[in-house]
């Protein structure tokens, strides 16, 4: 048997659609402070941005060697059919785990188990309203656990590929700051203005883009002249897709190859758009450089973006 001693705190009580990047900071921060303190950490969270704050913690703590788990309720405590305890206790299951090397950000709900950077909510009505955006879960759990070995080593891996795993507090990497207000994230249609993108730097301050485009991230040619400024002002902008499983890969049709060709900017590939405005911020508040921003948005750093290099 496994004794649990848990320690409640709290560190904000707000909707889950009000959070802003300081509560993400916080959290890492807290984390940081007390890691020596604690085996496991569970953040109970609203359902609504949990995306992004699942994406947010995987960013900034880098090499955890221990897991954080994130959890919430569909139907909150002391309502009728409330699911909260029993995710809840299922969160406690994962957190204590002894059969598998349990670490990194995780959400446990429903029946899933899904990696930070890969969390995403598709409906407000079921009990396991999140799913493993564009790849499989990492387990499932409901009266066993049932956890996906490969997809689980690939989890863990990306730890270690930013430094030794911590072990202790000191060697543990945080870098938890945000600038999630330099970014615009705006969806194309047909006729949409191409001066919008200069008015929202040259007005706004903007410091980068996100464009939910067409087809394989293929941005209409009408928008050259943006993508061309926002190139000659070394502001990145990172072209997605509104297909809802599609993958923004510059390589299947023609608007798409030029951008590539041209190198106007950075593919999504099948990365969530909680997880690119997320890593994009974060790679903002590190003050990287325009290329260095373009190569980083496409390195897969915990498992957030899959890059096809080519058509089969």
């Amino acid at each position: 048997s496994i004794e649990i001693k848990p320690e409640v705190e709290e560190l904000f009580n707000v909707d889950s659609s009000n959070i802003l990047p300081e509560n993400w900071s916080v959290l890492a921060s807290r984390i940081q402070e007390v890691y020596d303190e604690f085996d496991a950490f569970i953040i109970l969270h609203g359902t609504n941005t949990m995306g992004y704050t699942c994406a947010a913690l995987s960013f900034a703590l880098e090499n955890i060697n221990k897991p954080v788990v994130i959890t919430g309720a569909q139907v909150p405590l002391g309502y009728l059919g409330s699911d909260a305890t029993t995710n809840l206790v299922n969160s406690l299951r994962i957190a204590v785990w002894g059969y598998h090397p349990i670490k990194g950000v995780m959400s446990v709900f429903g029946s899933k188990i899904i990696t930070g950077v890969r969390v995403k909510k598709g409906t407000d009505f079921d009990y396991d309203p999140f799913k493993a955006f564009q790849t499989g879960s990492l387990g499932q759990i409901g009266r066993f656990i049932r956890l996906d070995e490969a997809a689980l080593n690939k989890h863990n891996a990306y730890l270690a590929k930013h430094g030794p795993l911590a072990i202790q507090s000191r060697v543990l990497s945080v870098k938890k700051d945000f600038d999630t207000a330099g970014i615009v994230s705006l969806t194309e249609f047909p006729g949409m203005s191409v001066d919008l993108f200069k008015s929202m730097v040259e007005n706004n301050g903007a410091k980068a883009f996100i464009l939910r485009s067409f087809g394989a991230g293929d941005a209409s040619t009408h928008l050259r002249a943006a993508f061309e400024y926002l190139k000659e002002k070394q502001i990145p902008i990172v072209v997605t897709t509104q297909a809802p499983s599609g993958i923004a890969s510059f390589l299947v049709n023609e608007p798409g190859k030029e951008l590539k060709e041209h190198d106007l900017a950075i593919p999504a590939y099948d990365m969530s758009i909680e997880s690119m405005t997320v890593k994009l911020g974060w790679l903002l508040a590190q003050n990287f450089s325009y290329e260095e921003i373009k190569r980083k948005m496409v390195d897969d750093m915990h498992g957030e973006i899959n890059v096809e290099s080519e058509l089969i």
